[in-house]
């Protein structure tokens, strides 16, 4: 139960340093606080009525310039409050002009000091002072961050509102474990902040429960609010003002032990069972073999040995029956043949073979094996990818890097023309191999996250809290959402690939992925200029930096773009000819 909850609150605080990231980047837009500085003077100014506050210009220009960066990180209400504690410009009229309460106040302390906080979901009732009526519904938390006026001088908070039912609980809810497992938040008083997964909403009744102590975990027995018999455990966070406590029923929880004793007798009839069914495998796979002549047969294919392994699937270098032709087949691991990843698989081959086109990978065939396993066989590349590329021989030089990212935007741009964006563009997915007098014949592989951007009502099998695909090269609209992707997401990924390739490193480093996720979301990335071991000409180096923007209204908008940037690059950059 430790580890878990240890799990659930990294993600939580990996959570609000993106949301945090966010609200900064807002509050620094000159517009911003140019705006709020205005609606600030207006509220200094003594005698300014609650009409000259709230319902002005200088109020209405604050909620225009907040309205469309506030819509990019998907919220819309928001809090800016004085010095004072007065509300002087937020999401709903009727509260501008009041005060926030005296519970609330202090926690906006530290943001007043220049540092931005998440503040715990509070109920309108808690956090506005007296107010003449109240929205009913439920509590939000906040996003709170300083907004600077001349000199720096902080001169009010920006904050953005977080439904206690929306993410937060999700985060939370992500990880219940068993049937019976429960994983909520509580404030110092015991009470629930998000819901819990029985409807209950009232008191957190672990015993020994005290912020002061930080920590605990119950493995005796306790009765909870709804009567049930459970164990749990709970972390106190801080800085955050709230505890986090995972709870699970007795009976559920140490089922295990009591079927440990039988377990034991049942061991060793196991283990005969497990012989006896290897050495029956064994003698059928050399049946199999015997019969095939070493080979495995697929449909109208012979796999002759494995080329490549991932954590899906296998890909064989197979021939053809009749056309004895070499090919690769991609064959789904038994342990992953769930109906969405067979559902996944065929998307990526009926999307794929859609595109004609010298740099994307052709497509063949599909099928399935006589025991079910979904296979395809796609054209057999004699090459590297780009990743063992740089491995073996370094950055790749400036000429011949600008030859491969423009092959690779001419693959690109025959998908985004067929409205299909790849989304799993990084260097492992672009292979280089040599074609008749073109040393660098570049083909783009693995459509397996190939997503048709026409289709909105079609089922996404990448949404839900699991993120396919490789974070690194991911786009930070794509790590907030996994749906919300367009031609300019396979751009960003094309950015991050080419200081990737003209370096030698990646953009950003980090064994973790959700430490990397929040660097993406929040850290400016180097650029490649000051990363690259070879001298990068100005132009290539803006080029890949507007890639890797976080805006994708800040990138090149189309892939064509990029061609038209590479062509003259291509022409500045020609490795020079054999002199005369």
């Amino acid at each position: 139960m430790k580890s878990l909850l240890d799990a659930q609150v990294n993600a939580l605080r990996v959570w609000v340093r993106e949301e945090i990231g966010d609200a900064e980047r807002i509050a620094r837009e000159p517009a911003v606080r140019a705006a709020i500085a205005d609606l600030a003077a207006v509220a200094e100014r003594r005698g300014a009525t609650r009409a000259e506050l709230c319902a002005g210009p200088a109020r209405e220009r604050v909620e225009e310039v907040l309205r469309p960066l506030l819509r990019e990180v998907g919220d819309s209400t928001f809090n800016v409050t004085s010095a004072s504690g007065r509300l002087i410009a937020t999401r709903y009229p009727e509260y501008c002009g009041l005060q926030v309460s005296a519970r609330f106040l202090p926690l906006l302390a530290p943001v007043f000091g220049g540092e931005s906080r998440f503040i715990r979901p509070f109920r309108d009732a808690d956090r506005v002072a007296s107010p003449p009526r109240l929205r009913q519904g439920e509590a939000f938390g906040w996003i709170a961050t300083p907004v600077r006026g001349p000199g720096e001088r902080v001169i009010a908070t920006l904050g953005i509102a977080e439904p206690a039912n929306g993410v937060l609980s999700a985060i939370l809810a992500a990880a219940r474990p068993g049937e019976t497992g429960d994983l909520f938040a509580f404030d110092e008083r015991g009470e629930l902040l998000t819901p819990s997964r029985f409807g209950s909403n009232s008191r957190f009744a672990l015993p020994g429960v005290r912020p002061e102590a930080r920590e605990g975990v119950a493995l005796e027995v306790y009765r909870g609010d709804r009567g049930a018999e459970l164990v749990g455990a709970w972390r106190w966070l801080e800085d955050f003002g709230l505890g986090v406590a995972i709870e699970i029923e007795a009976e559920e929880a140490y089922a295990p032990l009591r079927y440990l004793r039988s377990a034991f007798g049942i061991v060793f009839g196991a283990l005969v069972i497990a012989v006896a069914a290897a050495l029956y495998s064994g003698l059928s796979v050399l049946r199999l073999r015997g019969e095939l002549g070493g080979q495995r047969k697929l449909g109208a294919y012979r796999l002759e040995r494995l080329i490549g392994e991932g954590g899906l699937a296998n890909v064989y270098l197979a021939r053809h029956d009749l056309l004895k032709r070499p090919c690769a087949v991609k064959l789904l691991k038994p342990a992953r043949a769930s109906d969405e990843m067979i559902a996944r698989f065929e998307r990526e081959v009926q999307l794929a073979s859609q595109l004609s086109h010298p740099n994307v990978v052709e497509i063949y065939d599909y099928g399935r094996s006589t025991d079910g396993l979904f296979y395809y066989a796609m054209e057999y590349l004699d090459g590297v990818n780009l990743g063992e590329l740089v491995a073996r021989e370094g950055a790749v030089p400036v000429p011949r890097a600008i030859r491969i990212l423009h092959q690779v935007c001419t693959g690109l741009g025959a998908a985004h023309a067929a409205g299909l964006v790849h989304r799993d563009i990084k260097p492992e997915n672009v292979m280089i191999t040599p074609r008749g007098n073109e040393p660098d014949t570049v083909k783009i592989l693995d459509f397996g996250m190939v997503k048709k951007v026409d289709t909105e009502h079609s089922r996404d099998l990448t949404r839900g809290l699991r993120i396919f695909g490789t974070p690194l090269y991911m786009a930070p609209e794509r790590l907030r959402n996994p749906s919300d992707v367009d031609a300019r997401t396979d751009i960003y990924a094309l950015g991050a690939v080419a200081f990737f390739m003209l370096s030698g490193r990646k953009v950003f480093e980090s064994s973790d992925d959700l430490e990397l996720t929040s660097r993406i979301l929040n850290e400016e990335p180097p650029r490649v200029s000051q990363a690259a071991p070879q001298p990068i000409p100005v132009e290539l180096d803006l080029l890949v930096q507007a890639c890797l923007e976080k805006r994708r209204e800040d990138r090149p908008q189309r892939i064509g773009d990029l061609i038209e940037a590479l062509d003259a690059l291509a022409a500045e950059n020609r490795p020079p000819g054999p002199s005369a």
